[in-house]
């Protein structure tokens, strides 16, 4: 099936299609990798997911895939998240990681008050991006919040989207500062060029500014009721999904990137040695006994990575509430994507490295995955130092120290 490209216009304001489950999730995503990976130079070339990828991505239906089914969504789970954000990572890292920060988005917007899930929900295949923590000052005002000179960085597929979420805290002269998220409409923001890195280049991560802007109180949603799970959003659906305290949660959306790009990197590393090895003696390659071995162990090490995330995802999705899940293991969720995606880090330089001359060329896959995936294991969610900590002092009964997502973004 080719999907329509109608991204913002009335083709869309209609019913975009809806998976009973995962499999079929999974098929569609399959259906697009051929165009996504045939796109790949492209859009690192131009520093963004190419606006046809993100119509497929939307008339294919995969960007409502943890959506409510109230507003037209799949309801699917963070399972389905992680493993169709890793097929597309596959094909492309870049657009695998966008379109898991926005799919993974839609989740986190319907935690929000209901008046603002109907406004957003409201357009299908309306998209949001994020930034964590935006500096700058916001003041309570008779009707909601005032920001003002608000710069925030790292805004993955802003280039795409209508809304953005953008957290920062709330100052009053006699109280101690109140962490919110806010919903922001895209034209209020002004998009910071500044995306000119070494990996994730497609991303389009680039920082944001935000002059002044009034943010109505139905727009915005406090922290701790985030972190509690209570939020009145969430009580307005049936499913447990957006019940669930946000704890250890938001890293789902991301880490299907870097296990899609080592499953690419071995797929790409093994279609070269295939056509080299047709024109090789019994000898020779005997003499690629090395080759034969890293690939062996990079596929085991993405596959135990896979698993163990796979585990966690099966554990939010079967939770029958949101007390169901204990602190501990929440943090475990945090050790664990921060362990596999270093896993798909090692495992992908290890292929790297003995891929040859021909694997340093601009024209190769390999070194654009082994550049995107050395800069997606950077992010702050997959750093196995302060994950590692953190589920050590769980583990004997401390505070754990959880990863701070209010404070920290890189």
């Amino acid at each position: 099936m080719i999907y329509p490209t109608t991204h913002g216009s009335e083709a869309l304001k209609s019913n975009l299609p809806k998976f009973a489950n995962r499999a079929e999730a999974l098929a569609a995503a399959r259906e697009l990798t051929s165009r996504i990976c045939a796109r790949g130079a492209r859009t690192e070339a131009d520093r963004m997911v190419p606006t046809d990828t993100i119509d497929e991505l939307i008339a294919s239906g995969l960007t409502g895939i943890v959506t409510p089914r109230i507003f037209g969504g799949s309801e699917l789970g963070m399972s389905s998240l992680v493993e169709v954000t890793a097929e597309i990572s596959s094909a492309c890292g870049s657009t695998g990681w966008v379109f898991g920060v926005l799919t993974g988005h839609s989740w986190m917007l319907n935690l929000f008050p209901v008046e603002v899930q109907k406004e957003v929900n409201g357009v299908p295949g309306a998209l949001s991006a994020t930034v964590y923590r935006l500096a700058g000052t916001v003041t309570r005002v008779e009707g909601g919040y005032r920001l003002v000179s608000g710069e925030g960085r790292f805004c993955s597929g802003i280039d795409h989207v209508q809304w953005v979420i953008v957290g920062s805290a709330v100052l009053s002269e006699n109280e101690p500062p109140e962490p919110r998220f806010f919903v922001v409409p895209r034209s209020e923001v002004e998009i910071v060029d500044d995306w000119y890195t070494a990996g994730m280049r497609g991303t389009g991560s680039r920082s944001i500014k935000i002059s002044e802007a009034f943010i109505p109180e139905h727009r915005s949603v406090s922290v701790a009721e985030l972190q509690n799970g209570e939020t009145e959003g969430g009580r307005f659906h049936s499913g447990p999904l957006y019940r669930m305290p946000m704890m250890g949660l938001p890293p789902f959306s991301i880490i299907g990137a870097p296990l899609g790009m080592a499953r690419g990197a071995i797929r790409s590393l093994s279609e070269n040695l295939k056509k080299r090895m047709a024109s090789l003696g019994e000898l020779q390659l005997a003499e690629q006994s090395v080759m034969f071995a890293r690939i062996a162990q990079a596929s085991v090490d993405v596959d135990t990575a896979y698993a163990l995330v796979m585990e966690d995802a099966a554990v939010i999705d079967n939770a029958d509430d949101a007390g169901s899940i204990a602190t501990l293991q929440r943090v475990r969720f945090q050790r664990d994507v921060a362990f596999a995606a270093q896993k798909c880090r090692n495992a992908i330089t290890n292929l790297f490295e003995v891929s040859g001359g021909s694997g340093i060329y601009e024209t190769s896959d390999l070194q654009r995955i082994w550049r995107d995936v050395n800069a997606a294991a950077s992010h702050f969610a997959f750093n196995w130092d302060s994950a590692a900590v953190s589920y050590g002092r769980a583990l004997l009964g401390l505070s754990p120290n959880s990863i701070d997502y209010k404070k920290r973004q890189n």
